[in-house]
């Protein structure tokens, strides 16, 4: 499998070209990064890709259509490493993008990773250790960090982090998304599940939810081995259009699937939960607090602004302990 440039044949030649030149033996793992207008994150990417301490993989770069020098820098990582292959297509979103990587993928497993994500060097060591050790599974996940401007990493504590190997229930996930940077699957999934849909904001946790839906099961390896870049030009930096997705998303998956009491249970809450989270984002209280809060960070970097709010909570607790009131959920960074 070499590099690729688009030819006259377009983006379904370029896939072709991909799938006929493939060795005959699969790598272990192809990594998937969809790539728009990613020209200032890309290098950075690749490069941790490439300092992987477990060799067995492939590593497919899909520009999906970018006007900047994306399709140079992908270009560029595949002339000097073979594992490296660099596709080129007309826009066509983070999902078409996905269809396209993965459509080329010759893996046993795919790892998703964003253009402005980094996948630490044990990451897939770590991960292929972690699949001979709990066989049998078809989405494996891990924990890692969010990366903040100002190089200030935080360890993730969403609600299903945790010390402890397990798995998620369809209902969990349905509450709440597992941090899926650098999340394997088996390759055969995607076509079980149909591709990632076309026209989704969260096209990912999507893909988990209909996988999960059709009887794929998790499990969670609990050591951080990625980083999520946190801006406020990522998609998931849009509060509420992000919050309107999910609301779609589950409520597709109930309308799409025979669910079970539980699961649709879990859609009711979490659609109850998110039309109070969009209520709570247009008050005027709420666009006060979140421009002192930018601004804050700003002034002081993330580090030293999570560090103050979580001072202040702690005060706030103690003095809504001392006159009798629940302490407020107000003061966030």
């Amino acid at each position: 499998m070499g590099s690729h440039a688009q030819d006259a044949r377009g983006r379904v030649g370029a896939v072709r070209l991909i799938v006929e030149t493939a060795t005959t033996s699969p790598p272990r793992f192809s990594i998937v990064v969809p790539a728009y207008q990613a020209a200032s994150t890309l290098g950075e990417t690749l490069d941790a890709v490439l300092a992987q301490t477990f060799a067995d993989w492939e590593c497919i770069v899909v520009d999906d259509g970018s006007k900047d020098e994306t399709l140079r820098i992908a270009t560029s990582y595949a002339q000097r490493d073979p594992r490296i292959h660099a596709i080129h297509q007309d826009n066509a979103g983070t999902a078409g993008a996905y269809n396209t990587g993965v459509g080329a993928a010759a893996g046993l497993y795919v790892v998703i990773c964003s253009a402005d994500d980094i996948l630490l060097p044990e990451h897939l060591s770590e991960v292929s250790a972690f699949i001979e050790r709990e066989p049998g599974y078809d989405i494996y996940s891990t924990s890692g960090y969010f990366w903040w401007p100002g190089d200030y990493q935080e360890l993730c504590d969403g609600p299903w982090e945790g010390a402890d190997v397990r798995s998620l229930q369809l209902s969990e996930v349905i509450r709440c998304c597992f941090y899926s940077v650098g999340a394997a699957y088996r390759r055969d999934l995607f076509a079980s599940v149909g591709g990632y849909r076309a026209g989704t904001f969260g096209e990912d946790y999507d893909f988990w939810l209909r996988a999960m839906a059709m009887g794929a099961r998790h499990r969670y390896l609990p050591k951080p081995l990625s980083l999520f870049r946190r801006t406020g030009s990522q998609k998931s930096a849009r509060l509420e259009t992000a919050y309107r997705s999910d609301i779609r998303l589950v409520s597709d998956l109930r309308r799409d699937f025979e669910l079970s009491a539980a699961e649709g249970d879990a859609v009711t809450h979490r659609i109850r939960e998110l039309e109070l989270k969009i209520d709570e984002l247009r008050r005027p209280s709420a666009k006060i607090r979140r421009t002192i809060r930018q601004s804050v960070v700003r002034v002081l970097g993330h580090r030293r602004a999570k560090r103050l709010a979580r001072t202040a909570k702690v005060t706030l607790a103690a003095l809504s302990h001392r006159v009798g009131r629940a302490p407020s959920e107000d003061v966030e960074a």
